[in-house]
């Protein structure tokens, strides 16, 4: 009895975990990682772990070889290669001391086989120095085209608000 207990139970855990990498794997769910994968590049901490370099290598990673960016100052915006973004990236960082990005209210969804979007609030507090903090808050949509097994970003928009 109790090691038919014992199988049950090894059971019960391969079910779930199957599951849950089921899960992780679809659709939804690796634009959703992509996208944070993405703001998580922009965003710069004090005692951050990852160098401006990491940050600018992975960074190439997520974005499409030619991608759009539509945004209000100090935002620029135009069409840009994974090289423009990487150095555009490496100045913002040399530019100031901390960028904190809050998401709030994201909405993932996948409008075909291979085009995704994920829209959420993004509230961005960027510190230049002692006594000059800046906060923005825009509606963000990044869309996301299918590259092989992975979700790259194509275009995106931030909207004050």
């Amino acid at each position: 009895m109790r090691a038919r207990l014992i199988i049950l139970g090894f059971v019960i855990l391969a079910l779930i975990g199957t599951s849950f990498l089921l899960w992780r794997s679809t659709p939804e769910q690796t634009v959703k990682r992509q996208a944070h994968r993405l703001l998580d590049c922009l965003e710069k901490g004090a005692l951050s772990g990852n160098t401006t370099t990491d940050k600018v290598e992975f960074l190439g990673e997520l974005l499409a070889h030619s991608f759009t960016v539509q945004a209000p100052y100090p935002v620029d915006s135009g069409t840009f290669d994974q090289t423009q973004a990487g150095r555009s990236l490496r100045d913002f960082h040399d530019s100031v001391m901390s960028c904190a990005i809050r998401r709030d209210k994201a909405l993932v969804k996948i409008e075909a086989e291979n085009i995704g979007s994920y829209q959420t609030v993004l509230s961005v507090e960027i510190s230049l120095g002692p006594r000059r903090q800046h906060h923005f808050k825009y509606n963000c949509l990044i869309e996301f085209i299918r590259s092989g097994d992975d979700w790259i970003a194509r275009e995106i928009i931030l909207n004050p608000i």
